[in-house]
């Protein structure tokens, strides 16, 4: 399964700020880029980005949402952000954990 991560913004150049903080180097972006959707498949590497914006909020006006599979969308902000993450570890712990094993063995 997978998990979508939806950035959203209506101040120009504000994701592409972001995700160029985040990533740490220069991103090949419009600035007028309003949503930015990436699908990640190893839905524990989406924790990281999600804590990034929850995190700089105050930083930058980005709202974020994620979609679980071809489930319905969630709003995730900083009530929920905790919430959300623990259960994406819960969800997807015993998976990871079955690959290191077989990778090990």
């Amino acid at each position: 399964m997978s998990i979508v991560v939806y950035l959203i913004s209506g101040i120009n150049g504000e994701i592409k700020r972001f995700l160029e903080s985040f990533y740490e180097k220069e991103i090949n972006m419009d600035n007028d880029v309003g949503k930015w959707i990436y699908v990640y498949n190893k839905p524990i590497e989406a924790v990281d980005i999600m804590s990034a914006v929850i995190d700089n909020n105050d930083n930058y006006k980005i709202s974020l949402c994620i979609q679980l599979g071809d489930g319905d969308i969630h709003h995730v902000n900083k009530n929920n952000c905790n919430d959300i993450i623990r259960g994406i570890f819960e969800l997807f712990y015993e998976q990871v954990n079955e690959q290191v094993t077989n990778a090990v063995c």
